[in-house]
């Protein structure tokens, strides 16, 4: 029996199948970036819900207290324009705060949060499992001052942070990735006098230590004024190298932890920036005073940038974004 040319052939040449794997790997390459494309797009509209979630729990509050939360906390100094958390601090002094209490804390039954809201003792400091700093002023030796107040009673609530203070876009790639660290900040202002952690003088944004700001005193306008921006916890930041890891979730001590302010533009690597920071390519996003989400470009104008973290600077200062 001879069998014809098509019942011989029982299998790919060598040839063919080269070209099969070729055609699949090309495929490959241009699916792959795609999938990145389609994944960096739902994370990036994952991380402005959340800001835009922080925005209407500021603006919650504001209706029950008739005013912004606060930067940050020190209850036992309600008037104070800075020092650390209890008077005779022994691991800070001079007027540097150790331990004391973020927005995130105040904001938190505003973001259907409040039986972990509920654990924390608001006459007690802070606690942070991590308090990485660069103690060599920029030289690169990072040492870990953590845990902060061991035996604290907010340990509980600042081990638990909820997932909307996270920005997908950032891998949690810190030095000590036990401690939970959020992505945003609130607006501190141009920072023309440091700093909105441990002093009320001269703070022209719209939270600071145990400030008091209203809608009315954002003169500028709401739609014109940042509230909340990014914060990425593993970008350099005032006394903490890339990847140390910043910005915990309680915790503020004095390289502002929680706080974004204009002295530098977004994404800046400069030492001991204040800046902006996030996972996205190109820039940050920020939720303004009214509300509005809008992504802010890394080449944004600094003069216009500078102007939209002040209340009252009185500049003609209109977003592009």
């Amino acid at each position: 029996m001879i069998l014809s040319r098509r019942q011989q052939r029982s299998a790919f040449t060598l040839i063919e199948l080269l070209v099969v794997i070729a055609i699949i790997a090309i495929l490959i390459g241009l699916l792959l970036p795609a999938v990145q494309k389609v994944r960096e797009a739902a994370a990036r509209a994952q991380c402005a819900n959340n800001l835009k979630q922080l925005a209407l729990a500021a603006h919650n509050y504001h209706g029950v207290y008739k005013r912004l939360p606060p930067g940050s906390v020190d209850p036992n100094n309600p008037n104070s324009a800075g020092g650390p958390f209890t008077p005779g601090d022994p691991t800070y002094g001079n007027g540097i705060p150790w331990g004391h209490i973020s927005w995130a804390a105040v904001v938190l039954p505003y973001l259907e949060q409040d039986p972990l809201f509920r654990k924390i003792d608001f006459t007690k400091p802070a606690y942070a499992l991590n308090v990485p700093e660069e103690l060599g002023g920029g030289t690169g030796a990072t040492s870990d001052r953590g845990p902060g107040n061991p035996g604290s009673p907010n340990a509980f609530a600042a081990m638990n942070m909820p997932p909307i203070f996270s920005c997908p876009s950032v891998a949690n790639t810190a030095k000590y990735p036990g401690t939970p660290y959020k992505d945003y900040g609130i607006n501190g202002g141009t920072n023309s006098r440091c700093c909105p952690e441990r002093t009320q003088n001269g703070q022209d944004g719209v939270a600071f230590l145990n400030s008091k700001i209203r809608f009315a005193d954002i003169v500028d306008g709401t739609s014109n004024t940042f509230l909340f921006m990014e914060f990425a916890h593993t970008a350099n930041r005032s006394w903490t190298g890339v990847g140390d890891g910043t910005n915990q979730f309680l915790w503020v001590h004095h390289p502002s932890q929680g706080y974004v302010t204009g002295d530098t533009p977004p994404n800046s690597t400069a030492f001991n920036n204040r800046a902006a920071h996030g996972g996205h390519i190109g820039g940050v996003l920020a939720a303004m005073c009214d509300g509005r989400v809008g992504f802010v470009t890394n080449s944004i104008d600094f003069t216009l940038y500078r102007a939209l973290f002040t209340r009252r600077g009185n500049e003609t200062a209109e977003p592009d974004f």
